[in-house]
């Protein structure tokens, strides 16, 4: 489905927090869009056009909501100051929709009602929209999960499907649209139908909802995260349809995460670690495992080729500093370390047969990685850098025959040390797709 773009680029760069008034150029251009829409067949197109415009404002500043407020702010008050009433009614309705809080909208609203003129022939209809069945699919490691969820106004439907990556911590990662509702699930079922390693099933609508709002809530909480492109532009959309889907309790909260040191033990001690030449590199690689999900607020004992592809194509290279010796300890430690987790999770044999080739795979991938001209620079300016070798005083006890308690002696790794602050325009690949 695509959208009437705004093209803010062409009016002054947006300032972190947008003054009181808009500048001219970009007033012009934005009732000259508007204009353009009052005869639209159907509303959705002043919808993804005014989602758009808002999605220029949350890149411009941070996602900060002040400035957006602000900034809806000037576009009414221009709104209303608006020669041609048609251009303004167009931008009114849509932001009586979309803007990000529920005071912006009823001040748009209210707009609209001052104007008194007549209203685009699709503003009827704009607020008569209904949620219909919702879906999600994704990896059975937990990497990814896209949630489907289709909405109906008058005779026409539209799915929205909002991308949530929980190797970067659970963000909403992308949105789009389809018109091809019915067409859109018949292809995923054909298309995943036949991977051991993928699954598509029905989602309660209010349990959609939670979830949706939980990811684009760690999206605005980061500092410049890592979404796709059409993330922006489908933003306030997106958030506007979620907005109608019908609420729901969470009852249960997730399950408290084993502390980082009880899961290390376990791993050390499992039957996929027993032949380890070297327990200390060992557990040095492990604590990076967990340091790396807890910074992402992921489960520290989740393996995915998502979670490999971050850790070994961004993290490491960016964020630590190994030695030959930890180098060469790090495929047999990982090859491990995938099949202590997998059975953890409770993994099927193809889906552990599909990690260790993706294993395989980003293990031929990783020295061009480390040797990247960026994540050296990085990695030797970072303050918190990891240090996983072998050469350092502090030493892990090993294990003596019959010995059932295993002490760690490393001290842990800073949380600090993983953030992502030089791979935040970076899209991690995420296997499988």
């Amino acid at each position: 489905m695509r959208r009437k773009p705004s093209h803010l680029s062409l009016a002054p760069p947006l300032e972190s927090r947008p003054s009181d008034a808009l500048p001219e150029n970009l007033v012009r251009l934005l009732f000259r869009q508007a204009g353009d829409l009052v005869d639209a067949d159907d509303p959705i197109q002043a919808e993804l056009w005014c989602s758009d415009v808002l999605g220029a404002v949350w890149a411009a500043t941070d996602g900060d909501p002040a400035a957006e407020e602000t900034f809806v702010g000037a576009w009414l008050e221009a709104a209303e100051a608006e020669a041609d009433d048609g251009a303004a009614l167009v931008a009114l309705t849509a932001l009586g929709t979309l803007a990000g809080s529920g005071s912006a909208r009823r001040a748009a609203a209210a707009a609209a009602d001052r104007i008194g003129a007549p209203r685009p022939l699709w503003a009827t209809a704009v607020p008569e929209i209904s949620s219909g069945e919702c879906w999600h699919y994704g990896d059975v490691y937990g990497d990814q999960e896209t949630i489907l969820c289709a909405f109906r106004r008058g005779e026409t439907e539209h799915a929205m499907l909002v991308l949530i990556d929980y190797t970067l911590g659970g963000i909403a990662k992308d949105v789009f649209f389809t018109e091809a509702v019915a067409g859109s699930l018949a292809d995923l079922q054909y298309e995943l139908g036949s991977t051991p390693v993928a699954f598509l099933e029905p989602i309660e609508p209010g349990v959609a909802r939670r979830r949706l709002q939980r990811a684009f809530r760690t999206t605005d909480g980061r500092v410049e995260p890592r979404v796709n492109d059409e993330f922006a532009p489908h933003r306030a959309l997106a958030l506007a349809r979620v907005r109608t889907l019908p609420p729901s309790i969470e009852i249960l909260g997730p399950e408290p995460a084993p502390h980082p040191d009880v899961l290390i033990e376990e791993f050390l001690s499992s039957p996929e670690a027993a032949d380890l030449a070297d327990f200390e590199l060992a557990e040095r690689w492990a604590r990076l495992l967990v340091d790396r999900a807890l910074n992402a607020a992921d489960d520290p004992a989740r393996v995915g080729p998502g979670v490999l592809d971050e850790l070994l194509l961004v993290d490491v290279p960016e964020h630590a500093v190994l030695d030959a010796a930890a180098r060469n300890a790090m495929p047999a430690v990982l090859t491990a370390w995938t099949l202590w987790a997998g059975r953890r999770q409770g993994l099927a044999e193809p889906a552990v047969a599909w990690l260790q080739t993706a294993l395989s795979e980003i293990l031929e991938e990783f020295p061009e990685a480390y040797r990247d001209p960026g994540a050296v620079a990085h990695r030797n300016t970072c303050p918190d850098t990891a240090d996983l070798r072998s050469e350092r005083p502090a030493q892990l006890a090993r294990r003596a025959p019959g010995d059932t308690v295993l002490q760690l002696r490393t001290p842990p790794i800073s949380p600090s040390v993983l953030r992502a602050t030089s791979t935040a325009s970076r899209v991690g690949r995420g296997r499988p797709k």
